[in-house]
């Protein structure tokens, strides 16, 4: 696979624990694309990795997950009649960073926050109005003098205004002033300083969003990856199991046949088959599910299934055993994009605040320019057209209703600078924690992984010695029971269970602690052209 991991951050070093366990789950040999009624055999991607070499002179046929041992249900393709598309860890993490659609979402937010910061810097500028105007007066007016009069008259003002961004209303009718818009305008200084400021530490607040939607997307990949190696080692210890009680089932069959064994201990050597067939076949069914997440996930193909190219029980390590926990929770601090996104929205709280509270004592500006043609006449009469000009300005303070409403909307933003702060105390407790549990999970899994490798070996070992007594057969000194096969049996099977759950849980605690401390081990780019499962597009508008 040509996926790779960020070498911006760290490098992702994966440890194959082969040398003391053995590995079960790449002995399943996953097809590059296997479709009903390929006459041809599937070409593996992996090569099979043998499980822990036995003595010379054995005489036991090899336990590994892909023996068959002569059953058709051990030996046929993993999903019948569908394809499987290889994955591997690196490349489910660079298709989350690229295609997840919380992280779209995230970066819309960020383009609003822009647009509204762009909108708050351009409160200083005017606003601009192009049109004509029809003016009709029939009726009483009065005259400057006092005296009141009986005329009918019309005008029409063709023409622009330009006038300051927030409104409010125009002179009445009939004072002479033509009402392009209806409307006049007034420029709140207070507003023009300190709304582009909030602006800004909103949009920063949304990027900061952004990089945690990212490491969200990144560790949710991870996971769901390491569930579907969970679901292909579980199938690979169930194969394993089933193949080697198939073994012993034809070992009681003879004996029982020859009156050498109990037909009784055949029945149930065939009974602990038949549970291991039919884990199989849920084993496969769960494989199809954890695909199926990981494919709606990263938005991939739906009508595909993924097999993982990692041996299940790989360990990945991407932060070191020994660095203390409380190195790590000081790092979270500075690092945590939810740290920063919170901090931002604390600062522009702040801003409105001061906002507020100035309100009162920052004149505002109203201003506009009206000029174009304007004639008109008696009654229906339309002449006399010629260039007209209407300028009015006013500096003023404000007390919205007395200061009650001033003060009103200071102890608002009072409220929400305190409770932003409080949110942001939240996120720190919340981050400290995320760090800490992290960090337990991985020291319990590496202690949990250090006693389950053992019990793998020795399980092998049992099963051996048990598999060489019943060979010397029934009834001779020192022969082996069926009954004391079929335990070794299913105790390696529970042993390897128990190591790949260890294993896996180490993965999933290193990812989280990663991301506990606020970075993503991957580059958000999009992978290269061919080097990724078939993709659904990500819709862009409705």
């Amino acid at each position: 696979m040509p996926w790779n991991l960020s070498r911006a951050t760290l490098a992702l070093v994966i440890v194959m624990r082969l040398g003391a366990v053995g590995s079960f789950a790449s002995a399943q040999t996953v097809p590059s694309r296997v479709t009903a009624g390929n006459a041809t055999q599937p070409k593996p991607i992996v090569a099979p990795v043998a499980a822990l070499p036995l003595p010379p002179g054995n005489p036991v046929r090899d336990p590994r997950p892909a023996a068959t041992n002569g059953d058709p249900l051990l030996g046929m393709q993993l999903i019948p009649g569908q394809a499987l598309v290889p994955i591997d860890l690196a490349g489910a993490l660079r298709l989350a960073g690229a295609r997840d659609l919380d992280i779209a979402i995230a970066r819309q937010h960020v383009l609003s926050a822009i647009a509204q910061l762009q909108q708050a810097r351009a409160l200083w500028l005017p606003s601009l109005f192009f049109g004509p105007t029809w003016y009709r007066l029939d009726g009483q007016v009065q005259a400057i003098d006092g005296h009141v009069m009986t005329v009918s008259r019309n005008s029409l003002f063709i023409g622009g205004l330009a006038a300051s961004p927030n409104s409010y209303p125009a002179a009445p009718p009939g004072s002479g002033y033509p009402p392009l818009t209806g409307m006049s305008s007034v420029l709140r200084i207070s507003d023009a300083i300190f709304e582009p400021r909030a602006a800004h530490r909103a949009a920063a607040a949304r990027q900061a969003d952004v990089q945690t939607e990212i490491n969200n997307a990144v560790l949710d990949a991870a996971e769901s990856y390491f569930d579907l190696l969970l679901a292909s080692g579980t199938l690979s210890i169930e194969r394993e199991a089933a193949a080697n009680a198939q073994m012993l089932s034809e070992i009681t069959a003879t004996y029982a046949r020859s009156g050498a064994g109990l037909e009784a201990d055949h029945q149930r050597i065939l009974t602990e088959l038949g549970r291991r067939r039919a884990n199989v076949e849920y084993d496969v069914g769960q494989l199809e599910v954890a695909s199926a997440n990981l494919v709606n996930l990263l938005v991939l193909d739906p009508n595909q299934v993924l097999a993982p190219v990692e041996p299940a029980e790989s360990v990945v390590r991407l932060l070191p055993d020994e660095t203390p926990l409380d190195e790590f929770i000081v790092q979270g601090l500075h690092q945590r994009p939810e740290l920063a996104s919170a901090q931002e929205l604390v600062n522009a709280t702040l801003l409105r605040l001061k906002q507020a509270r100035l309100r009162p004592l920052i004149p505002s500006l109203a201003f506009s320019y009206a000029g174009g043609g304007f004639g008109g006449g008696q009654n229906a009469f339309f002449g006399n057209f010629g260039g007209r000009g209407d300028a009015t300005v006013s500096l003023f303070w404000e007390l919205q209703n007395l200061g009650f409403t001033d003060r009103a909307i200071a102890r608002r933003s009072q409220a929400e600078r305190e409770a932003a702060a409080l949110r942001l105390v939240k996120v720190e407790n919340q981050v400290a924690a995320d760090v800490t549990t992290a960090y337990k999970s991985r020291l319990a899994s590496a202690r949990r992984m250090e006693q389950a490798a053992p019990a793998v070996t020795r399980g092998l070992e049992s099963l051996r010695l048990n598999m060489v007594n019943i060979r010397r057969g029934a009834g001779l000194p020192a022969a082996t029971r069926p009954i004391e096969v079929l335990q070794p049996i299913q105790a390696l099977a529970q042993a390897r269970l128990d190591y790949l759950n260890a294993v896996l849980g180490y993965n999933r605690a290193q990812f989280q602690l990663y991301r506990a401390i606020g970075l993503a081990p991957i580059d958000a780019s999009p992978p290269g052209p061919g080097s990724a499962p078939a993709c659904r597009p990500i819709p862009t508008h409705p």
